[in-house]
């Protein structure tokens, strides 16, 4: 093979290669997206208990756990809701 038709070959290739990556991106963009429960954060706190942040569309939600159960401590956005900071104190964390 030539240097022309080796470069035109590498350019084609490249090309694809950059054609696929974008729609393997937008895929999983797509994916995520359609995702309505996300983990936010979690904050282990020994002996297999928990706090996490769930977000549920457009809410927040501080929940504890432990080995055997979860609960709810607090809505965290939105007019009523605590501070996070105070949801964990009277969960006794």
């Amino acid at each position: 093979m030539n240097e022309a038709a080796g470069e035109s070959f590498w350019s084609v290739v490249g090309s694809m290669f950059t054609a696929l990556a974008t729609r393997v991106r937008k895929s999983l963009d797509r994916r995520r997206s359609a995702r309505r429960l996300r983990l936010s954060e979690t904050l282990s706190l020994g002996e297999k208990r928990f706090l996490a942040v769930v977000q549920f569309r457009q809410q927040e939600f501080l929940v504890g756990g432990t080995g055997n159960s979860i609960a709810l401590l607090a809505k965290l956005n939105g007019p009523e809701a605590p501070d996070s900071h105070d949801a964990a104190e009277q969960a006794g964390v």
